[in-house]
Order: C-alpha cells, then structure tokens, then sequence
C-alpha cells in the first residue's frame, strides 16, 4: 500500500473531523444524560458547578463547531471530486450536511436563550424538551450513523471500480 501525501493529509483531516464530532456529541451526552438530570435532584449544588462547566463545554463547541466546518468542507471537496461518489453517496452527503446544519442552527438558538429558560410545561414544554439539547444528541448520533454509511458506501465504490 503507498500512501501519498494528499492520502495522508486527508486521513488526517477525516481524523480531527471525527475527535471534533466526538467531542462535541459526547460532551452533548454527558449533560443531556447526567448533569441535567443531576440538577433536577439537587438544583443548588448543581448550580454552583454547572457554570464552570458550561463555560469550558462553551468553549470546546465553538472549537469542535469550527474544526467541523473546516474539515467538512475539506473531506466533502475531495469526496465530490472524486469519480467514486455516485448519486447514492451525494443524496447521503446531502442529508449528512443538512442535519449537521441543523444542529449548529440549534446550538445557535439555545446560546440565545438563558439557561432555564423556556416554558416546562404542557405541549411547550414537550416540545422544548425535543428541540432542545436532546435533538442536538439525537441528531448527532444521526449524523454519526451516516458518516459510517459514507464510508461504507465510498468503500463498495472502490471495491466496484
């Protein structure tokens, strides 16, 4: 097998574009599966720790939010120029984009608001609660799941040609 260079940078860029992608769903777990149910069962202690945490997961999005941008321009540029990239791969792509878009727009929206904002009950509240933090797990997850089918699809590509 010889790798080239430009094979290389690209691994390594598919590479930082998945840490980041890790990062920032992982992190997006942690606080939609442990620390907002925490603060539900002791509010005050959570609240003295949940701005020092947010403030440093602030932070980590914003570098994850712009690497992934990056790296996604970077890895869907070579993908599409590429003659492996059949109409199966460009409409998965495309959702792919769509879906990750959706979620910089909710992180977007949720920065807007305050912490604890919003109405907690009735079809307000349930539908805060989908479109809130959950979605942005939810979508994430998505998201992961069809990075792998890329893969999968661009590699029975190769394999076909």
């Amino acid at each position: 097998m010889n790798l080239g260079g430009g094979d290389l940078f690209f691994a390594v860029v598919a590479w930082v574009h998945g840490i980041a992608a890790t990062a920032w769903v992982g992190g997006s777990i942690v606080f939609a599966l442990v620390l907002r149910p925490a603060s539900r069962i002791d509010p005050e202690a959570m609240q003295r720790v949940i701005g020092p945490i947010t403030a440093v997961y602030r932070e980590i999005v914003d570098i994850a939010v712009i690497t992934i941008l990056i790296s996604g321009i970077l890895l869907t540029l070579d993908r599409l120029t590429s003659h492996r990239a059949d109409a199966v791969y460009v409409s998965v792509l495309a959702v792919k984009i769509a879906l990750a878009l959706g979620m910089f727009y909710l992180v977007w929206v949720l920065r807007k608001s305050p912490p604890g904002s919003g109405p907690r009950t009735g079809i307000a509240g349930k539908l805060s609660w989908l479109l809130g933090y959950n979605a942005i797990v939810a979508l994430g997850l998505i998201v992961f799941f069809l990075a792998d089918l890329l893969t999968a699809i661009f590699q029975a590509n190769l394999r076909a040609s």
